[in-house]
């Protein structure tokens, strides 16, 4: 019985944290990529 206590406990604990890493994961893969250099710009423009 204290098992399957321990096991809900932790199955509680898990899916507000997948749901989390998911919605991070989600936002980082949607963001557009930051140029490498501040001037890349400047450096494309000269090429």
């Amino acid at each position: 019985m204290r098992r399957r206590h321990v096991l809900r406990f932790f199955a509680a604990l898990a899916l507000p944290a997948l749901l989390l890493g998911s919605a991070i994961a989600a936002v980082e893969w949607a963001a557009p990529d930051p140029p490498a250099r501040a001037d890349a710009q400047k450096a494309a423009a000269r090429q």
